[in-house]
C-alpha cells in the first residue's frame, strides 16, 4: 500500500510550488525567449541547453519541457511542410532532449528511498508495442512496393532506422513511468502545479512566433494560412488545445489573482490564434472539444447562479468569436472543403487505407510511415499526393494489421478507463489538475481521428503521467476494494446456498 497523500494537497488548496514568483516569472522569461529565438532561428540547440540547468534546478520541470519540445519540434525546420513523414520525426530535438534528461531521472530513481515496481497490467502495453515495431519491420520488407513506387529514396532503409528510435522510445517511456511512480505523489503533483503555470507562456510565445515569422501559404479554398517550419498544422494544433486545458483550470482556479486569471485567458486566445491562422480543421474540432470540457469540469458542483452567470458569458464569447474568425483562413478553408471538394483529399487516403486493409487485414503492410504513403500512391486515385493516412487508427491498421489495431484500441479504453477514475478523484478532491493528463490524453486521441499520430510523443507523454498518478492515487485502493466486495458476494452468496 502506498503512503497517503494529504486531503490538502489534493485539493490543492495552497501552491506547491517553492521558491518566490519572481523566481519563476524569470525562469520562464527566460525560457520564453529562448523559444522565440530557437523558432526564428530554426534551430532547437539553445533550447535543449537551458532545459539542462532548469530541469537539474527542480525535476518538476522535466514534463512541461518535454512537451514543449514535442509540440515544437516541427516548427524548429526552417523547411515546408513535408509529405514523408510526420511531425515528431523532423527534428532531433526530442531525441537531444532525452538524452540529457535520462541520466537526471536515473540518478533519481537510484537514489529514491522507496523502490516501486510498475505493476504488470500497465507495462505489458510498452512491452507489446515494442514487439510491434520490429515486427512492423519484417512485415514491411516483404511487400517491395512500400518503397519501389515512392519517389523517397530513403523508403527503402527508413524503417530500420525509425524501428530503432521507435524502440530506444518506448525504452525510455518504461523508464520514465518508473522514474514518476518512484517520486513522492507530492512532487508529481507538484509537477501538474508547474506544467500550470508554465503553459500559458508557451502557447503565447507560439502564438506571437506565428503571427511574426509565420511562413504564408495558399491553396484549394484557402489564402495566405501561416505555417511554422515543418509543423504539421493538425497535430500541432491538436497539441496546443491539449496544453491549454491548464489554462481552463487556472482561469477559474479559487485563490487565483485577475492578472493570473487574464494570463490564462490570453493563452487560451493564443491557441484560438493559432488554430484560425493555420488552416487547420482538425484543431478547429479540437479547440471546440478542450472549450466544452474545460467550461464543464469548472461547472461542476457549483450553484446553478454561478453556472447560468458563466453560461451566458461563454454564450457572449462564442458569438464574438465566430463573428471575428468568419473571415479567417480556417473557417473559409473548412467550408470549401466541405462544399466544394466533399471533406478533401483525407477519403481517399481513408479509402486507400481500407483498400489495403481488406488485401493485408492480419499483419498489415508494414510498420513505418511509408507503406501508409505507399498504399495511398497504390489504392488512391491518380492525382493523389501520396501521405499518411490522415488517421491514427487507420494508419495502426494499415500498417500492423488488425491485430495492432485490435491492441491498440485496447490501449486507448484501458488508458480512458483509469484516466476516468483520476477523473473523478480530481473532481471529489476539488484539485482539477489531476485530471488534466487524462483529457489532455482524449484531446489527442480525438483529433487522431483525423491525423497520423501512432507516434507523437505528447500522447506518450501524457500516458505515463496518468498511469504514474493512477498507480500512486487511485490503483491499490480500487483493486482492495474490489477484492474485499468479492469476499462479500461470495459469503452472502454462500449463507444464501446453506
Amino acid at each position: 500500500m502506498y503512503p497517503s497523500t494529504s486531503n490538502t494537497l489534493l485539493r490543492g488548496e495552497k501552491s506547491l510550488i517553492t521558491g518566490s514568483d519572481i523566481i519563476f516569472v524569470s525562469i520562464m522569461a527566460i525560457v520564453s525567449g529562448v523559444l522565440f529565438y530557437c523558432m526564428a532561428a530554426s534551430s532547437s540547440m539553445l533550447m535543449v541547453a537551458i532545459a539542462i540547468p532548469l530541469c537539474l534546478y527542480d525535476r518538476s520541470y522535466v514534463f512541461p519541457m518535454l512537451l514543449t519540445i514535442a509540440l515544437c519540434q516541427g516548427a524548429f525546420e526552417a523547411a515546408e511542410v513535408t509529405q514523408s513523414s510526420a511531425t515528431q520525426s523532423t527534428d532531433f530535438s526530442e531525441t537531444l532532449i532525452i538524452a540529457a534528461a535520462a541520466p537526471m531521472l536515473l540518478w533519481d530513481m537510484g537514489h529514491n528511498k522507496i523502490s516501486r515496481i510498475t505493476p504488470y497490467r500497465f507495462v505489458i502495453f510498452y512491452v507489446v508495442f515494442l514487439y510491434f515495431v520490429f515486427q512492423g519491420c519484417v512485415v514491411y520488407y516483404q511487400y517491395p512496393q512500400n518503397y519501389k513506387m515512392l519517389i523517397l529514396m530513403h523508403a527503402k532503409w527508413s524503417p530500420v532506422l525509425h524501428s530503432i528510435m521507435k524502440s530506444i522510445k518506448i525504452l525510455f517511456y518504461i523508464f520514465y513511468l518508473r522514474v514518476l511512480i518512484n517520486y513522492p505523489t507530492e512532487k508529481n503533483l507538484k509537477t501538474l502545479e508547474t506544467t500550470r503555470r508554465f503553459v500559458p507562456f508557451i502557447l503565447i510565445v507560439m502564438a506571437v512566433n506565428l503571427l511574426v515569422n509565420g511562413r504564408a501559404q495558399s491553396g484549394a479554398g484557402y489564402q495566405d494560412t501561416l505555417q511554422l517550419g515543418d509543423a504539421h498544422h493538425g497535430s500541432f494544433t491538436a497539441q496546443l488545445c491539449a496544453m491549454s486545458i491548464y489554462c481552463y483550470i487556472t482561469f477559474f482556479m479559487k485563490k487565483t489573482s485577475l492578472f493570473t486569471k487574464g494570463f490564462a485567458l490570453l493563452g487560451i486566445a493564443a491557441v484560438g490564434v493559432c488554430i484560425m491562422e493555420m488552416g487547420s480543421r482538425n484543431g478547429l474540432v479540437s479547440f471546440a472539444l478542450v472549450a466544452l470540457i474545460g467550461f464543464y469540469i469548472n461547472m461542476r458542483r457549483k450553484s446553478w447562479g454561478y453556472i447560468i452567470m458563466w453560461s451566458l458569458a461563454a454564450f457572449v464569447a462564442i458569438i464574438i468569436t465566430a463573428v471575428i474568425s468568419y473571415d479567417s483562413p480556417t473557417i473559409q478553408r473548412a467550408i470549401y472543403m466541405t462544399e466544394q471538394q466533399g471533406g478533401g483529399d483525407r477519403v481517399y487516403y481513408w479509402e486507400a487505407g481500407a483498400k489495403a486493409l481488406g488485401e493485408h487485414p492480419l499483419f498489415g503492410r508494414g510498420g513505418d510511415e511509408s507503406a501508409s504513403q505507399a498504399v495511398v500512391a497504390e489504392y488512391a486515385p491518380a492525382g493523389t499526393e501520396d501521405k499518411v493516412m490522415h488517421n491514427t487508427y487507420l494508419e495502426m491498421a494499415v500498417e500492423y494489421g488488425l491485430i495492432g489495431l485490435i491492441f491498440y484500441l485496447c490501449l486507448l479504453f484501458f488508458t480512458l478507463r483509469w484516466g476516468y477514475r483520476l477523473y473523478k478523484l480530481a473532481i471529489d478532491t476539488g484539485n482539477l489538475l489531476i485530471a488534466a493528463p487524462p483529457i489532455s490524453y482524449l484531446i489527442l486521441m480525438v483529433a487522431a481521428c483525423f491525423v497520423s499520430d501512432v507516434w507523437d510523443t505528447s500522447i506518450w507523454y501524457n500516458l505515463s503521467m496518468i498511469f504514474a498518478l493512477t498507480i500512486q492515487l487511485v490503483y491499490y485502493p480500487y483493486i482492495d476494494k474490489k477484492k474485499i466486495n468479492k469476499k462479500i458476494s461470495f459469503a452472502q452468496a454462500t449463507a444464501q446456498a446453506f
